[in-house]
């Protein structure tokens, strides 16, 4: 699990700098952007680039300057920001370009049981159309348990919840290759609990679209 998430933290700072170089470029060629003597810096998932310890220019969603891309004049001071619609002609062809942000979803399960719950139920749709929205998908089920009963008990049980959502998902039409499945039994609750103790919002199942 720590392999797993040092693995997708590592590509998320690779993509941030290399969107960095990709959405920056034409702007820093053409001067509408100071260029950066400085270093690429990776905050909270954002690119910024910096020079003298201030900023010069930002991907949108960084935490400076209410996270749009600045402008500097002649003499190098941070001048203006950009619209929304310069920031769209200047890097609207590379942001179009970016995949869409992974989509999660919580199927919450009735207790003790591989039983979902009426709302659960009706999101394999929405699961579904997201799906399709995407070019290159692929699906993450992990199934969760409360700590209620038996360790061995929840064990069993997480499995058997991401099975039935990958299982309804697939009677809806899902490519099975797109589909990967694992379970955490009771070990990763969203709310910490005694020992067995029925929290309802830990008897779960996460997917992720990607």
């Amino acid at each position: 699990m720590l392999s797993s998430l040092l693995n997708e933290d590592m590509s998320m700072r690779c993509c941030a700098y290399l969107c960095a170089l990709v959405l920056l470029a034409p702007a820093l060629a053409a001067g509408q952007i100071a260029p950066a003597a400085g270093r690429i810096k990776v905050a909270t998932g954002t690119a910024l680039i910096v020079r003298g310890g201030q900023p010069r220019a930002a991907l949108p969603g960084a935490t400076i300057v209410e996270g749009d891309i600045l402008r500097t004049g002649a003499d190098g001071r941070l001048s203006a920001m950009l619209s929304p619609a310069e920031i769209q002609r200047i890097f609207g062809e590379a942001l179009s370009a970016l995949p869409p942000p992974a989509r999660r979803y919580l199927l919450y399960f009735v207790s003790g049981s591989d039983t979902l719950t009426p709302e659960a139920r009706a999101l394999v749709a929405d699961i579904l159309t997201t799906v399709q929205g995407r070019t290159r998908p692929d699906v993450s089920i992990i199934g969760h348990t409360d700590s209620a009963g038996a360790a061995p008990a929840n064990v069993a049980l997480g499995p058997r919840r991401a099975e039935l959502v990958r299982d309804l998902l697939l009677a809806a039409g899902l490519d099975g290759e797109l589909v990967e499945i694992a379970s955490h039994g009771e070990t990763n609750p969203v709310v910490a609990t005694p020992d067995n103790t029925a929290e309802a919002k830990n008897r779960r199942v996460e997917v992720t679209v990607r």
